[in-house]
């Protein structure tokens, strides 16, 4: 796997007030958002879980396209490009627990319980 982006670990600060929404395009892949502070909204085109990120939260691009961010409160985010190198593109969110089948367990026979 090769890596995609052209400027490795630049970072920017981003400050938004209140309600008010921050947006980048293309394929950001392996981009990380630090929350500095308040309270945001993170989501991503092709992802259908919507993250919040307090003070110390991070979220890792996973996906291309467009990803939003939305401020609950007055916040600050520090965005990285390319945080995480050689990235794929099912890279998991932090929070993500991914599915685990049930325990199968062997079927005890009922003893007693006899029809007639």
């Amino acid at each position: 796997m090769f890596n995609t982006k052209v400027k490795v670990n630049t970072i920017t600060d981003i400050t938004l007030a209140q309600h008010k929404v921050w947006t980048i395009e293309g394929d950001r892949r392996g981009d990380v958002i630090d929350c500095l502070s308040g309270v945001l909204w993170v989501t991503q085109d092709g992802d259908l879980n919507d993250y919040v990120l307090d003070a110390g939260g991070k979220f890792w691009v996973t996906k291309r396209g467009t990803v939003v961010v939305q401020a609950l409160q007055d916040g600050r985010f520090k965005y990285s490009l390319n945080e995480i190198k050689n990235h794929v593109e099912d890279n998991a969110q932090p929070i993500y627990r991914p599915f685990q089948r049930p325990v199968q367990r062997p079927v005890q026979p009922r003893v007693g319980n006899h029809l007639r």
